[in-house]
């Protein structure tokens, strides 16, 4: 059994349509490669618009090592 999870939550603007982060399908390899795993996008929307995708990761967490004990 794992010890819960970890969360992170990255930004990308919108603007006309298009998101502008060109290093996004970078940074999102990175994260995969460290373990993240992209649970799902929330588009931020302001007078009808879509201004912001965030883009919600999670991970197992790492157990805590505790003095005197190896897992």
């Amino acid at each position: 059994m794992h010890a819960g999870w970890e969360y992170m939550t990255i930004t990308a603007n919108v603007s006309n349509g298009h998101v502008h982060d060109d290093a996004l399908d970078g940074k999102l390899t990175a994260l995969g490669n460290q373990g993240w795993e992209l649970t799902h996008v929330t588009p931020l929307t302001h007078e009808g618009k879509t201004t912001c995708l965030m883009h919600h990761l999670r991970r197992i967490a790492e157990r805590q090592r505790q003095a005197g004990f190896q897992p």
